[in-house]
């Protein structure tokens, strides 16, 4: 009997197809020269159940939802194309160098909603002070207090930008993260772990969104980083260099992220972005995806700080 036991487990293993396998590598390998698939055993997802990885795409995307609720608090000119001369490469780190553009690992909860937005309000911030403002923000904060979210099952990224434009967040010293190791968002408070430590918050004017690729490269060039979503499929998972396009796999979820900069490389337009899957993953954790793949950045969002 546990002979039998064994084999229908091991059965069951082989036919549900994990996003993280060789196979899937070598169909990227001849579907692709944009970009590169880490190899099964240096990929950190190689030991993460399906439902883990998928937990991770808590980025709620409704573009129309978007607009009506955009329209609702008086955000004008959406879809209105930038005059605003920009390069045909830019990259945010070297732009402000003095500010670090940290790199954050979301852990396992589906918190990308609230780390794309919080993180680009820390990259406004210091490029605001030229510099002068470095401290690390609390996602944590958001992700357990904002209401129009749902914490560790996802949330929308404007909503993100309104909580941060009523509420503001204070320092990660104060509210550490922790769902990343829990996977739940609940335990709302306003007071800090240490008591010792500063309770400021830090907040922005307004929320900004944009449904255009000329809008959003203006936005960035001119105060920093914003966030967007897209779409995800099992491939991203694989991604280890490279200008990523979707070419295989199943749908998982919609991700947050924050866009740094843009390029082109060989013909081909990309945007340079700064994933919360830490710094084993990808460029260090960046990667690069080709304007206009899976949804990125059909539309973006970020604010414009002024409590700090």
């Amino acid at each position: 009997m546990k002979i039998v036991i064994c084999v229908l487990i091991l059965l069951s293993f082989a036919f549900a197809r994990h996003p993280v396998n060789k196979e899937i590598v070598e169909e990227i390998k001849r579907s692709t020269t944009l970009w590169t698939p880490a190899e099964p055993e240096d990929n950190i997802f190689m030991y993460h159940s399906q439902d883990q990885i998928k937990s991770l795409m808590g980025a709620k995307i409704d573009l129309e939802r978007d607009r009506r609720v955009a329209a609702e608090m008086g955000l004008l000119n959406l879809d209105e194309e930038s005059n605003n001369a920009v390069p045909a490469n830019f990259d945010s780190r070297e732009q402000w160098q003095y500010c670090p553009f940290d790199i954050k690992d979301q852990g396992h909860c589906g918190s990308c909603w609230a780390f794309g937005a919080v993180t680009a309000l820390e990259d406004r911030i210091c490029v605001a002070t030229k510099g002068a403002f470095t401290h690390d923000l609390s996602e944590q904060n958001m992700v357990s207090c904002d209401w129009v979210g749902f914490g560790c099952s996802g949330g929308w990224p404007l909503s993100a930008f309104g909580y941060l434009s009523i509420m503001g967040v204070p320092t990660e010293e104060c509210q550490p993260y922790t769902s990343g190791q829990s996977g739940e968002g609940w335990g709302c408070t306003y007071e800090c772990a240490d008591k010792s430590v500063s309770n400021q918050r830090y907040r922005c004017q307004y929320p900004w969104i944009s449904f255009t690729n000329s809008g959003i490269k203006s936005e960035i060039f001119e105060r920093g980083p914003v966030e967007t979503a897209f779409w995800v499929y099992e491939d991203f998972i694989n991604y280890k260099s490279g200008i990523y396009h979707h070419t295989t796999g199943d749908f998982l979820g919609g991700h947050a992220v924050r866009i740094v900069g843009w390029g082109v490389e060989e013909g081909t337009k990309y945007w340079l972005i700064a994933n919360s899957w830490s710094t084993s993953w990808g460029e260090n954790g960046f990667f690069r995806i080709k304007e206009g793949d899976s949804g990125i950045a059909d539309n973006a969002y970020s604010c414009t700080p002024w409590a700090y």
